[in-house]
C-alpha cells in the first residue's frame, strides 16, 4: 500500500529538481535588468564676487566704571544722586559737611600766623647775627644759636602751612564730582547719614555710556589666521582691507552708528579658546546699556573673489573637508578641499576645485565614488545680505574722544596734586592768601 505513495513522491521531487535545472522545464529564468542609474544634483564651481562678512555674539561693556567714595568722613548733607541720571564731568554728585573741617582750615590759618610771627622774628635776630660776626661783636655760639631759632621757626611754619593744605584738601573733598560724564546708580545712603571710614559700600556707581564697548570673543584659530593675512599683506605692501562694523539689537533691530575698532584683549582665554575684541561705538543717548547682549556684524568694505559653493555640498571626515564630482565619464570621484570663509548658505574654497567644476549637492548619501549617475544641474544661490540702509558713521574719531577726555581727567588729577604740594623752605607765604 506504502510503496505506490513513495514512488509517486519520488516522482515529483524529481520533477521539481528538473524545473530548477537551466535547462529544465519551462521558460529560461530572464536576466537582471540594469539599475538605472542614480539621480543627482550637481553645481557647477564659480568664480564669485562678493564683500565678506561675519557674525558674532557680543556683550555691551563700559569704557569707564566708578566706585563713587568720599575720602573723608562726614555726615551726607544733600546728594544729587538720582537713578539712571546723567552728571558731565566735574558736577557735584554729593556734598558733605563742610563745618568740621572749615574749623580745621580756621584753626591752621591762625597756627600758620603765629609760625610766621616767630620765623619773621626769629629770621630778623639770625640777619642781625651775621651782620655782626664779621666784626667780632657777637660769638660764635650766639650765631650759632640764632641760626638754629631761625631753622626751628621756618620747620614749625612748614609744618603749619602742610597742616593747613591737609586741612583745606579735606574741606574741598567734602564736595564728591563726577570723575567722568556718565549715569549714577541707585544711592546706597540717604542725607543725613554719616559715612564712616573705612566703608566697602560705596555712595553710589558712576558708568561711561558714550562712548561704549562692545565685546566680542573671536576663536584663537581666527584670531592667528587674521594676523598671518596681515603680515601678507603688509610683505606685500598692501593696505589692510577697512571693515564696516555695525550691530543688531536684541528684537533685530539695527543700532544706526558703525563701530570703531579699538582693541585686542591683552591675554586669551584658555578655557574658551578666544581672544576678546573690543569695538567703540557712539552712543549719545545711552540707549546702549552695559551688560546687554547683541550681535556684531562686520562686513569688508572691498569685493573679493573666490570660487564658491553650496555648504551642503561639503562633507567631513578624518582627511578633512571634500566634496563629491563628476569626471568626464560622468562617474562620481572624491575631491578633497580647503574651506574657507562661509557666504551665507555657500562656502569659500581655497584649494581643491577649479572653476567648472560639477559639485554633488543632493543625493551625496547614495552614491559612491565611480558610480554612474544620472544629472540635473541647479544654480548656486546667492544670499542676499546687504549692509543695512540706516548706518552712518559716529560724528567724530571715538579713539580721539578717549584719549581727549582721559587727559582732561589727568589735568585736573594734576591740579589737585599742585594745590597739595607744600611751600618749600624760605618761601614768602602771605596769610590772606589762604584758600585761594
Amino acid at each position: 500500500m506504502y510503496q505506490p505513495l513513495r514512488n509517486h513522491l519520488r516522482w515529483q521531487n524529481l520533477v521539481f529538481l528538473a524545473c530548477l535545472l537551466p535547462l529544465g522545464c519551462g521558460d529560461k529564468e530572464a536576466a537582471k535588468p540594469t539599475p538605472p542609474p542614480k539621480k543627482v544634483e550637481v553645481v557647477e564651481a564659480k568664480r564669485v564676487s562678493f564683500r565678506p562678512s561675519f557674525e558674532v555674539p557680543a556683550v555691551i561693556e563700559a569704557v569707564e566704571t566708578a566706585q563713587i567714595f568720599p575720602i573723608v568722613a562726614s555726615r551726607i548733607l544733600y546728594q544729587n544722586i538720582e537713578p539712571g541720571k546723567y552728571f558731565e564731568q566735574g558736577e557735584e554728585l554729593v556734598r558733605l559737611d563742610p563745618y568740621p573741617f572749615e574749623t580745621a582750615v580756621a584753626t591752621a590759618e591762625a597756627s600758620i600766623a603765629e609760625a610766621m610771627s616767630n620765623y619773621e622774628e626769629a629770621k630778623a635776630n639770625f640777619d642781625r647775627a651775621q651782620n655782626l660776626r664779621p666784626q667780632g661783636y657777637i660769638s660764635a655760639k650766639d650765631f650759632d644759636t640764632a641760626k638754629a631759632a631761625m631753622q626751628a621757626a621756618e620747620a614749625k611754619l612748614n609744618t603749619a602751612q602742610t597742616a593747613l593744605h591737609q586741612a583745606q584738601q579735606d574741606l574741598s573733598h567734602t564736595s564728591i564730582v563726577a570723575p567722568f560724564s556718565g549715569r549714577v546708580g541707585h544711592p546706597n545712603y540717604a542725607v543725613g547719614d554719616f559715612f564712616i571710614l573705612p566703608n566697602s559700600v560705596p555712595i553710589t556707581q558712576m558708568v561711561k555710556i558714550d562712548p561704549v564697548y562692545v565685546l566680542a570673543h573671536v576663536g584663537q584659530k581666527a584670531y592667528n589666521e587674521f594676523y598671518a593675512a596681515v603680515e601678507k599683506l603688509e610683505q606685500q605692501g598692501r593696505a589692510i582691507p577697512n571693515m564696516e562694523l555695525y550691530i543688531e539689537l536684541p528684537g533685530g533691530t539695527v543700532y544706526p552708528f558703525t563701530g570703531e575698532f579699538f582693541s585686542w584683549d591683552a591675554t586669551a582665554a584658555a578655557t574658551r579658546g578666544t581672544v576678546a575684541a573690543r569695538v567703540l561705538f557712539h552712543n549719545p543717548d545711552g540707549l546702549l546699556l552695559p551688560e546687554e547682549n547683541v550681535t556684531l556684524y562686520g562686513k569688508l568694505l572691498e569685493e573679493v573673489e573666490r570660487i564658491v559653493i553650496p555648504q551642503k555640498a561639503v562633507s567631513q571626515d578624518q582627511q578633512g573637508h571634500y566634496v563629491y564630482l563628476l569626471d568626464q565619464e560622468k562617474k562620481v570621484k572624491r575631491a578633497n578641499i580647503e574651506v574657507g570663509m562661509r557666504i551665507g548658505p555657500n562656502w569659500a574654497v581655497r584649494q581643491g576645485l577649479k572653476v567648472g567644476d560639477q559639485v554633488l549637492i543632493e543625493g551625496l548619501q547614495k552614491v559612491s565614488p565611480g558610480d554612474v549617475v544620472e544629472v540635473t544641474p541647479v544654480d548656486i544661490k546667492q544670499l542676499e545680505n546687504p549692509v543695512p540702509s540706516n548706518l552712518r558713521p559716529p560724528p567724530h574719531s571715538l579713539r580721539d574722544q578717549l584719549r581727549n577726555e582721559r587727559e582732561a581727567f589727568r589735568e585736573y588729577q594734576r591740579s589737585i596734586m599742585e594745590a597739595r604740594q607744600r611751600n618749600q623752605p624760605g618761601d614768602v607765604y602771605t596769610p590772606y592768601e589762604t584758600g585761594k
